[in-house]
């Protein structure tokens, strides 16, 4: 008896004995957890669930045998997806790493939900004026002369300034650009004739004839009946446009913060060239 109690007091048998019992446990929690992992149930949720996927399909109820069909899918997909993790798909495709990084934004997404209240929708129009900026616009017309035309064009505005009788019928037109612009931005006139030309008639007198100015067809003499400046519009005017910019930016900072605190959980290591 006393050289038994010696021999259980060595050391090495005591975690020689350790040792053996950690693997047993460990036998066991994986013949466990294998078993767990291999039980697919099926509840009555689920399967209501499915009842109602295939309505909303097919606006009907599914028969009998096409919900059995819909079960037996869903088992199917359950043991693909065991199978898959257990081979450690999951952590060697990329797409299924790019499809849970979606779900986990996903989820981010809901969770950064916010709503904003009026004094935050206004100081954020106040510190982004660029965003909602209105581009200025113009409501102009013009008659068209062709580049060996310019000295024909001064005389027609001559005769316009003076208010003497010019049928502009019988002068050149664009066939894809029409005499007459009502309330267009500056951005659209430049597409059509340039940014030289758009240039300057942005910066025309209005209620009067210029000219002649080129463009890249030839030349033009403009009567601009309206000019708007750009400016920036109320708050009561733009509400929902402000509000879903403020939430998308705002949206995004907590998001990138929640990613910096989900990362403080790691260690990255990035291994250099040898």
């Amino acid at each position: 008896m006393k050289k038994f109690l010696n021999l259980i007091r060595e050391p090495i048998l005591l975690f020689f004995i350790l040792g053996i019992v950690l693997f047993v446990l460990y036998l066991l929690a994986t013949d466990y957890f294998d078993r767990r992992n291999r039980q697919i149930v099926i509840s009555q949720g689920q399967i209501e669930l499915l009842v109602e996927t295939f309505a909303k399909t097919w606006n009907r109820s599914p028969t009998e045998s096409e919900l059995n069909a819909q079960v037996e899918n869903f088992i199917k997909d359950e043991i693909f997806f065991k199978e898959a993790v257990a081979m450690g798909l999951d952590k060697t495709d990329p797409a299924i790493k790019r499809r849970l990084r979606q779900l986990m934004e996903l989820m981010m997404d809901d969770m950064a939900t916010v709503y904003p209240s009026e004094d935050q929708l206004k100081k954020y129009l106040s510190e982004n004026p660029d965003k909602f900026r209105e581009d200025p616009a113009i409501s102009f017309r013009h008659i068209y002369f062709s580049t060996d035309n310019r000295e024909e064009a001064t005389e027609i505005l001559t005769k316009l300034k003076t208010m003497l009788p010019v049928d502009e019928s019988k002068f050149g037109s664009l066939s894809l650009i029409p005499d007459q612009f009502s309330g267009e931005s500056f951005w659209e006139i430049e597409r059509l004739f340039g940014r030289s030309f758009t240039q300057k008639i942005f910066n025309l007198e209005s209620g009067v004839w210029h000219g002649p100015i080129e463009s890249a067809y030839g030349y033009h003499l403009v009567f601009v009946s309206e000019i708007t400046k750009d400016y920036i519009p109320e708050l009561s005017e733009i509400w929902d446009e402000v509000e879903r910019e403020w939430a998308l930016e705002r949206k995004m900072e907590i998001k990138e913060q929640q990613y910096q605190k989900i990362k403080e959980k790691y260690t990255v290591r990035i291994e250099e060239n040898e």
